[in-house]
């Protein structure tokens, strides 16, 4: 046998790993040809994440009108040019930003659309060298692919280690608190009276599933919206809309039978229809969303609308706080060497951001932050035993409100749906999780929706006006910047 040199050894192995997956050697050519991150977005319900991703692009793009203080390259000046690039996968869509601008520069500013599927960006930051010898390059790049897809698909990768039996018992267990039971109303004893024995009827499966579906949707844009809402796609199907592996609904009744029965259920029961239709919605949906869109990402912001959620109330909080749980779960943490991180890449930073802090006076910006960590306690302790510093924050992307006072007490004004000028005081905002004699203050309170800021020039030459996104440039790519 002749010997190679190892180093070549080496290359033939990497580029026989590289051949058997033409996806992966893609990503896995451009992390190691260049200082390239990929940067995963998303977010819980209603916590506006579209702008969030505007916001974060248009502050790079106008960095010289931004105020960016906490950026560390920003602050030393060492942003020679900020460029959005088109995206090398063709098969990922654009994220919208242009579109999301012009709205925003409106003579009657609106929100971006809400996220409906995945999409990205590549962004360039050409940087001026601290010090460079004469002949090199004055500059250098760093390039970050944002990644944005709905965080309720996120909330599916759980999925993907439970059997159908036991979804439907998790679901049995859900179903039956509040505020779950009012939202469902009468398709509640409809899951729990269904057979999973009995012989399968399209019709009546169709039904139910249309009927879920929209229990699904009022989970979500309910005055306040919940956060643990599975399957994720059936809310928001993206290119899977009228897939047969999304035409299935939870068998509350299947506790009430042993395994073997189920297990030798008929072909042609709802149990056994329905678990081949899970088993494709993991299988087709869900692993390959994993595999191609969610698992190259190394670094995560998770963005929660707390301030709703703490004024629906304790359920609407618990619920927060499982679906932070689940996420963090399913991320895959830690640092690792450049090579093995090419075909193994791991979450290297995470941070979880309550969004829209706006709302609330700047005096309570930080309770906010604190009390975003006690919710998000459990996944921060496990990335930091895994090496990793996680970062709970409070931000508002754009900031909509003014802060003045109103009889010696701090109030904010803003513009609401309607176009009319509002003003309000609030209850102060805890820095912990409320025991339950806090809660009435926050219940009678009903959160304000704000319009964007008119007049602003994001079109043209002005940054968005905005709280904390520089300290989260600074989290997210700060050390690559050095």
């Amino acid at each position: 046998m002749s010997k190679q040199p190892l180093s070549k050894r080496a290359l033939s192995r990497v580029t026989n790993i590289l051949e058997s997956s033409a996806d992966s050697t893609r990503e896995s050519l451009h992390r190691f040809s260049s200082e390239r991150k990929y940067i995963g977005i998303t977010g819980l319900s209603r916590s506006g994440k579209s702008t969030f991703i505007t916001s974060l692009i248009n502050q790079l793009l106008m960095h010289q009108d931004a105020k960016l203080g906490a950026f560390s390259p920003w602050m030393t000046q060492r942003i020679a040019a900020v460029k959005v690039h088109p995206l090398e996968d063709r098969s990922l869509a654009e994220f919208p930003y242009h579109h999301a601008i012009d709205a925003l520069a409106a003579k009657e500013p609106l929100w971006p659309h809400s996220t409906t599927d995945i999409s990205g960006c590549l962004i360039e930051i050409k940087l001026n060298k601290k010090n460079g010898w004469a002949w090199t390059s004055a500059t250098r790049s760093v390039f970050l692919e944002i990644r944005d897809y709905p965080g309720e698909w996120l909330l599916d990768l759980p999925l993907m280690d439970m059997s159908y039996a036991e979804w439907c018992s998790q679901c049995a267990a859900q179903f039956t608190l509040e505020p779950r039971a009012s939202l469902l109303a009468n398709l509640l004893s409809e899951l729990q009276t269904l057979d999973p024995l009995a012989p399968y009827n399209e019709t009546t499966a169709n039904q139910l599933n249309q009927k879920y579906c929209e229990f699904l949707k009022r989970c979500k844009y309910s005055e306040h919206a919940l956060s643990v809402i599975q399957p994720g796609r059936f809310l928001i199907p993206g290119e899977f809309a009228g897939h047969d592996a999304l035409m299935f609904v939870p068998l509350l009744s299947c506790s009430s039978r042993t395994t073997a029965e189920l297990e030798n259920a008929s072909q042609t029961s709802y149990f056994k229809t329905f678990e081949r239709c899970y088993n494709s919605y993991i299988s087709k949906i869900v692993v390959p969303f994993y595999k191609k869109f969610f698992r190259p990402i190394n670094r995560q912001i998770v963005l929660v609308d707390v301030i709703n959620a703490l004024n629906g109330g304790p359920d609407y909080i618990e619920d927060m706080r499982q679906a932070l749980s689940n996420i963090s779960d399913s991320f895959s943490y830690g640092r690792q060497s450049p090579i093995l991180s090419l075909f193994t890449p791991k979450i290297e930073k995470v941070i979880f951001a309550a969004s829209k802090v706006d709302q609330v006076v700047a005096k309570d910006h930080d309770n906010i932050r604190q009390m975003t960590a006690a919710l998000v306690r459990k996944a921060l302790d496990d990335a930091a035993y895994k090496g990793i510093e996680p970062k709970p924050e409070a931000i508002a992307a754009i900031r909509a409100s003014h802060e003045i006072i109103h009889s010696g007490s701090p109030a904010i004004t803003g513009t609401d749906n309607d176009g009319n000028g509002i003003g309000y005081v609030h209850p102060v905002m805890p820095d912990h999780l409320p025991k339950p004699e806090e809660w009435q203050a926050f219940r009678d309170w009903k959160v304000p929706l704000l319009r964007p800021p008119k007049g602003v020039r994001c079109n043209q030459d002005q940054a968005l006006p905005h709280i904390r996104m520089d300290q989260v440039l600074q989290d997210l790519m700060g050390d690559l910047c050095q």
